[in-house]
Order: C-alpha cells, then structure tokens, then sequence
C-alpha cells in the first residue's frame, strides 16, 4: 500500500489509478463528516462527491510535508457547509453511525440499549447548528486533534474550543430534555 503522498505525487504525473486508491482510503470517512453536516444520505454523497472533484483539481496546491486526511476533510466540510447554506438543507435525523460497531460480545437486551442511546445522540445531534456538527464530526467521530480540526474548518484554534464546549452544552440540553419527555 502506497503512503498519501506517494499516491498524490503518482496523480500529479498522470497516473488515474492513483487518485482512485485516495478515494477508497478516505472515502468513507469524507461520506461520514458529509452525512454529519448535512443529515441527508443523498446530500452527503453529492457532498463527498463534490469534495473529491475540489480535491482532484486542487491536488497541485496540497503541501505533501503535511497529512492528506485533515486537507481533504476541509475540503469536504467546506462543500457540505456550502451545501447547507445553500440548499437549507433538510433537517431529517439520521438513523445510525454507519462507522460504529456493535461489540460482539453484546447480548440483545444491551444492544438494543446501545442502539437507543445511539438514535438519541444522532437525533440531537441533527439540531445542532451545521458548524457545531461541522467541528463535533471532525474531533470525536473522526478523531482529529484540536488544531486538526481548526485546520480543517479554517477557523481559529479558540474558536474550535468555543464551538465544541457551546456543541458539548447544546446536545447535553437536548439529550436532557429528550430523556425529559421520555419519562413524562
């Protein structure tokens, strides 16, 4: 398996295989931050789509000194935040994380909680503002570090920290009040 660079480097020279071994490596993941912002599973892979075309063009501005994944995931977020302006996107929950796994070892009474706390997360997740999901997608579904996801927003590294400890607050007010109305 080649290394990011190498694959752009191969890309740059013309070789049309190279860039398609980018996009099965990354492709889930520009998918997942696209279905976050947009909470459409059609939008989200126009988004994905759209973020690799930028991508392809753009290739001759990457910094190869620097990881591919925190430069495309910008790209990504900035298409699917586009998206959203744009387009007022649909508010519809998503049913699941398509990247989280049931453990194994889970028996059907714990999975079925499991998969509860899951919609609920999702579905309060959906509220939330698209730049709050933008910055919550990058830093705990795909695991970017703070200055990563300020990079890939393109915003500074305090204002990550103010939207995700404002994001962090918003969910806890919606799983509170969700958990509220359950129990009523």
């Amino acid at each position: 398996m080649r290394s990011d660079q190498e694959a752009v480097q191969r890309c740059l020279a013309g070789d049309a295989e190279a860039f398609s071994t980018l996009v099965e490596r990354y492709g889930g993941r520009v998918y997942n931050i696209a279905l976050r912002i947009t909470n459409d599973s059609d939008a989200a892979a126009d988004c994905a789509q759209e973020a690799f075309i930028r991508a392809y063009r753009a290739l001759h501005q990457y910094d190869p000194s620097l990881p591919l994944g925190p430069w495309l995931y910008r790209i990504t977020t900035n298409a699917s935040l586009n998206y959203v302006q744009r387009w007022h996107a649909h508010e519809t929950p998503v049913e699941e994380f398509p990247d989280s796994a049931e453990p194994d070892s889970a028996g059907p009474e714990s999975s079925a909680l499991r998969r509860e706390e899951l919609d609920e997360v999702v579905a309060a997740l959906a509220e939330l503002p698209a730049h709050y999901r933008a910055a919550l997608t990058l830093r705990h579904f795909q695991q970017l570090s703070y200055q990563e996801v300020a990079d890939a927003l393109g915003i500074p590294l305090g204002t990550v920290k103010t939207h995700l400890h404002r994001a962090r607050a918003a969910l806890k007010v919606r799983l509170a009040a969700r958990a509220k109305e359950r129990s009523a």
